[in-house]
């Protein structure tokens, strides 16, 4: 009788302990880039660092219903590829920036409010009030998401030494199969107008051939299009470098005009 009362007791304790979903699930957010300048990389990191420390709580495996806070030290770590964090004071969890998945936050019912978002093998939960850092937390990862894509414009002086070669080559190189296929691709989707998908299959042409002045061209008026200003710039001064005589040239130069005036100041 003891042994069926001390497990009910642990039960008890381990349903209040730990957040268990309600049947109805609401998404309340989802998270946007506010930021599309690679400037504001350590205001996000410590902003992100904030939000690490607002968490309520986290599990690893929903299924088996475990789950802990954080640990004081988050070591919060960004590379190029990743972002990473304590989770424990033995693990770190890592969060690809490849993983371009919507980061939502949804809101149940448990005793109360409960707000949670859901990564790839980790889910993360604020309390009743904390809506507003769930959303900032959301923003952040979009921002980490995206700011591979984002450029210094002060590379655009290092490009000059390759668009110099170019400039000098008698007869220019023929677009590689590769190329061709990510061009075509790109503007496959750019009818769809899925924009995004677009310019990171214009990204994976200039790796592939990094003077290719079609591909700075057109992947310049798509992130016009979708408001990253600076990013649009650095890619029409390399077109511009390339192919200065372009038939298009001033209107080329008349865009970046344009754009440097939309750059959030």
């Amino acid at each position: 009788m003891k042994n069926i009362r001390y497990l009910i007791i642990c039960g008890l304790l381990v349903y209040f302990a730990v957040p268990i979903r309600a049947q109805k699930i609401t998404q309340v957010y989802i998270g946007s880039l506010k930021y599309n300048s690679v400037e504001k990389a350590d205001q996000v990191k410590r902003e992100f660092s904030d939000m690490l420390n607002k968490v309520y709580y986290v599990q690893t495996n929903k299924s088996i219903k475990t789950g802990h806070a954080l640990p004081d030290e988050k070591d919060l770590t960004v590379t190029k590829d990743s972002v990473s964090f304590n989770i424990t004071n033995r693990k770190k969890y890592t969060y690809l920036r490849a993983n371009n998945q919507e980061v939502k936050v949804l809101e149940y019912s448990y005793l109360g409010k409960i707000y949670e978002i859901e990564l790839q093998g980790l889910t993360v939960y604020w309390k009743i009030k904390d809506l507003e850092f769930a959303e900032r937390f959301a923003d952040d990862l979009v921002y980490f998401q995206n700011m591979k894509n984002f450029i210094v414009l002060k590379d655009v002086e290092d490009f000059e030494v390759a668009a110099a070669r170019y400039r000098a080559l008698r007869e220019k190189p023929a677009i590689s199969e590769e190329t061709r296929k990510f061009i075509v691709q790109a503007n496959a989707q750019t009818q769809l107008k899925n924009y995004k998908q677009a310019i990171e299959l214009y990204e994976n042409a200039i790796e592939v051939d990094p003077t290719n002045p079609m591909v700075y061209n057109n992947e310049a008026l798509l992130l016009a299009m979708v408001g990253r200003y600076d990013a649009a710039i650095n890619r029409m001064k390399k077109y511009l470098k390339l192919v200065p005589e372009a038939v298009d040239a001033r209107a080329a130069q008349d865009k970046i005009y344009e754009w440097e005036g939309m750059v959030p100041k």
